[in-house]
This record gives structure tokens, sequence and C-alpha cells, in this order.
């Protein structure tokens, strides 16, 4: 079963992309602004890929298009305090499934083919508790989302899955740190206690219904599975097996922003190729056959644009 990846590559650990925040702005109406702009930005490099994944692989089943960890994140030094903080995680959270309606209206089946994209992830905050003993909680999540399958109203099935584990660069270079949790100091007047382990766990709405586990078997055939930076090399085997729909993965995503792939049996036995977006420094995509756990072979890619790759694989 041919098999089409796309990845686009772009630096995110800066928020590199973000415009800075107008004097005055809200924080909602600063989220819809560079959310809009990314979300164009997509849908073009998007229309690319399928144009060129039609014309080398005409035969493919499906085209995954991945972006990078924090693709969707803002400037942490434009949040000037707590309250801007807790508004800016309702906006993403608010407008990110919009986004991703948008983006699949957009790419129909007929015109661009089976699509599914895996769309990097947006990192949001979640305040527990008051007083001393307040913290945050991270819900630092990946939408995924397809052109061909829909919910009973008509819009895109979605799933979501999010990091179990907290970097310490997530949210910045953090302050300082004590037993399980992070100190980020966000702006000069804001810094924030966070939970080093997040309370999250993966959903999808699907058609009919809405589920707590996250949907990986969109195409019989073709199960895939998604680590996110840190987790991929701190999250035991089988740990997360409740929150899939299905195991046995055949392809496994890096979605990261500082994470190499690592040398060694790290994949479960059935991952047969895997595949890299990371946002650190200028980016980087990169994709590799695995073989009895390991990476075997970094598999060479179709550079489309300067920064947009496109590579095809054969599933057994």
């Amino acid at each position: 079963m041919l098999i089409a990846i796309a990845s686009l590559q772009q630096p995110t650990f800066h928020s590199e992309f973000s415009w800075p925040r107008k004097p005055g702005q809200s924080m909602t109406d600063y989220v819809s602004q560079e959310l809009s702009r990314r979300m164009q930005f997509v849908s073009d490099r998007l229309d690319t890929a399928a144009q060129a994944a039609q014309e080398l692989y005409p035969d493919r089943t499906c085209l995954f298009f991945t972006l990078p960890e924090f693709f969707w994140n803002l400037p942490w030094d434009s949040v000037r305090n707590e309250e801007e903080l807790l508004e800016f995680g309702w906006a993403c959270m608010d407008r990110m499934p919009e986004c991703m309606e948008l983006l699949m209206s957009w790419a129909r089946v007929e015109t661009h083919g089976k699509i599914i994209l895996l769309a990097g992830s947006c990192a949001t905050l979640i305040k527990v508790g008051e007083g001393q003993g307040a913290y945050f909680d991270v819900v630092n999540y990946l939408l995924s989302v397809n052109n061909f399958n829909f919910r009973n109203d008509g819009l895109p099935e979605l799933s979501m899955w999010p990091k179990r584990h907290v970097s310490g660069i997530d949210f910045g270079e953090h302050a300082s740190s004590e037993d399980g949790y992070w100190f980020f100091k966000l702006s000069e007047d804001l810094t924030i206690k966070v939970k080093t382990l997040s309370s999250v766990a993966a959903e999808q709405n699907a058609a009919g219904s809405f589920n707590s586990a996250f949907s990986n078997t969109l195409i019989p055939g073709v199960t895939f599975s998604v680590n996110l930076c840190l987790d991929y090399t701190v999250v035991q085997a089988g740990e997360r097996d409740q929150e899939l729909e299905a195991i046995g993965s055949k392809i496994d995503f890096l979605i990261a922003c500082g994470m190499s792939f690592q040398e060694g049996p790290i994949y479960p036995q059935s991952v047969q190729f895997a595949a890299r977006n990371d946002g650190m420094g200028e980016g980087s995509c990169e994709f590799a056959r695995v073989e009895a756990g390991a990476i075997t072979q970094v598999l060479p890619a179709v550079t489309i644009e300067d920064t947009l790759y496109l590579i095809s694989v054969e599933l057994d």
C-alpha cells in the first residue's frame, strides 16, 4: 500500500512566524489574527503538496501532511498577565477546531485526494486551584483532521492527541524547578508554576459520538501513531495504548521542537516507518525506515519547495 507523507519545515521555538501584537489589541483578536495567518499559510502549502503527490504518486492511498510542535503558538512575552494567559488558552481552544474545519473544506477529496493533516501542536495552560497551592496544567495538543470522514453535522472528524510530559523549554527556558513542577517566566511581570506531567487524555469527535480515544485507523491497513517531543523518549511501551483506537502502528510521527530520532529499539515491533517534524532552530524534517523497533535507514525526500518535503512509503 503506497502512502505519501509531506512535511512543512517551520521554526517554532521562538514563534518565528508571528507578527508582533499591536498596541491595544485584545488577546482574543491577536489569537484570531495569527491563527488565520497560519491557516492560510498551511492551506497554500497543502495545495502544493497535494498537487505534487498527485503528479509523483498517483497510486497513493492517502497523503499525510505534518506540521511541527508549537506551530500554532504565539510569543509568550506577548502575554501581559494571568488573565491574558487564560484568555489565550480559551481563544485557541475555541478557534483551532474552526481552522481545521476550514482547511479541510478547502482541500476536498475530489481535488486533493485523501488527506490526513497532523497539525503540529498548540500549547495552552489551565489554572488549577487558587492561592499558594495554585499551578497550571498544560494542554499541549495535536489535532488530527481529514477530508474524507465526517460527523453527522457535516463537519470533518477531529481527534486530539495531547503531550503527557512537559519539557523545561516548552514555555521558553524554565527559570527554576521543584519536585514535579517547572517555573517559567513568560514576561516581565508573569512567572507561572507548571506541573511537569499533564493530566489531559486523548479524545475524538467522530460521526455520532464523542470518544476518549485518538482515531489512528482512518484508512484500513494504515494504523499510525504520534509522539509529541519529550513523550518520544519518556513514555513507556504500551503506557498510552488505551488512548488509541488501535495498536499495531505502522507509521510513527514525531512532532517536536528539540527532539532527534533516537538510536536503538525505541519503536513497537509493528512500526515500519518514522517521520519527524521538528521546530527547533530553522526547523527540520526527516523520514526513516524502521525494522525490529529501531531506525535502520534515513530516507531521502523530494524537496517540493525550500521548506516543503514529500516522500512515499510502501506499507506491508
